[in-house]
């Protein structure tokens, strides 16, 4: 059987990251809706989700188990020789991995530190930059590494420029955004730009939603909750996105979009070295954000050949590459 575990935690402070792109992960590895190959058994375990957690992962019918603590006697009693346990958060040291790893069927960890000797199966960095060289692991380990590897959702592929985009501008700041980066940003662009309509869409841990109701409604739409499809969408349809250093830039790039990152958390910094570095973003900026930096990166948008060098990083084929790895491991003995 094609068994997947997923652990990872989020809440609206902190790590709703490790879980939407865990959740990326897994929605690369359902049926596909041409294929008549069967998907994989996909369960998450959680410690103490949240509803809007609970309500995000719902959205793709995966079950979720609920663990009481974060302890590794609890998560191993849900563990089975037919698993293959995907790790996601910071609190799985060396110890943790070889416990799971001893009592499942294999191993992978979705890593963003570098630190330590890496003992899992598979270790996938989707940064940029990142290197075999930057890694001690043990001799079985294969590492999957940068934009081929990108753990982004399949709904986000390639579109062509939208017609109307021009005065259209997307906004998302992550999962919680806990500092409501995305108001700031709002209210930047409504200033700078009198004609511009804004859409911003909070994920489902955002806890900001009414900090919106003083901003004008016929210049801004604030969405909440949506689907990867909808969000895939609202994307495509932007000549300009504003969106946090993490899985959402590689999201807008995998679309094709102008867009200016913000690094929101001290972990972000090698992504944002990587997209700067490559010309893939028309800013890179950081908090607190300057106007007139943040004026000058909006007025590049109509100057587009970071899309063309979007198009040649993320191919759109990570979802073929991630099918055909767990289909090996659950086949390997």
């Amino acid at each position: 059987m094609k068994r997947i575990l997923f652990r990872a935690d989020g809440t609206t402070q902190t790590g709703m990251g490790h879980i939407m792109r865990s959740l990326a992960l897994a929605d690369m590895l359902s049926p596909a809706d041409d294929s008549a190959e069967a998907g994989f058994d996909r369960r998450f375990a959680i410690h103490q989700p949240s509803a809007a957690v609970l309500k995000t992962i719902a959205k793709q019918g995966i079950p979720v188990i609920t663990l009481e603590t974060t302890d590794l006697d609890e998560l191993l009693r849900h563990v089975t020789a037919d698993d293959v346990v995907v790790l996601d958060g910071y609190g799985f040291d060396e110890s943790f991995q070889r416990a799971v790893r001893k009592q499942a069927h294999k191993l992978v960890f979705i890593d963003d530190l570098m630190l330590g000797t890496q003992v899992a199966d598979v270790v996938i960095n989707h940064a940029g930059d990142v290197t075999p060289a930057d890694y001690q692991t043990e001799s079985y380990t294969k590492l999957l590494l940068g934009a081929p590897y990108a753990l982004v959702n399949p709904a986000f592929r390639q579109k062509a420029q939208p017609k109307d985009g021009e005065n259209k501008a997307f906004v998302n700041m992550g999962g919680s955004d806990p500092h409501n980066v995305s108001r700031e940003v709002v209210e930047l662009l409504l200033t700078q730009n009198a004609e511009l309509k804004v859409t911003v869409v909070l994920g489902s841990a955002n806890p900001h939603a009414d900090t919106f109701t003083d901003l004008p409604k016929d210049r801004l739409s604030v969405q909440q909750n949506l689907s990867a499809k909808q969000m895939a969408r609202v994307i495509g349809g932007s000549g300009l996105s504003v969106v946090a250093a993490s899985t959402i830039a590689y999201e807008v790039a995998t679309v094709s979009r102008p867009m200016i990152i913000i690094q929101t958390a001290d972990n972000q910094s090698r992504l944002v070295s990587f997209m700067r570095d490559r010309h893939l973003t028309l800013g890179a900026l950081t908090l607190p954000i300057a106007p007139d930096k943040f004026e000058a990166a909006v007025g590049k948008a109509r100057l587009t050949p970071t899309v063309f060098k979007q198009r040649l990083v993320f191919d759109g084929k990570a979802a073929d590459r991630y099918r055909q790895l767990f289909t090996q491991l659950c086949a390997t003995e």
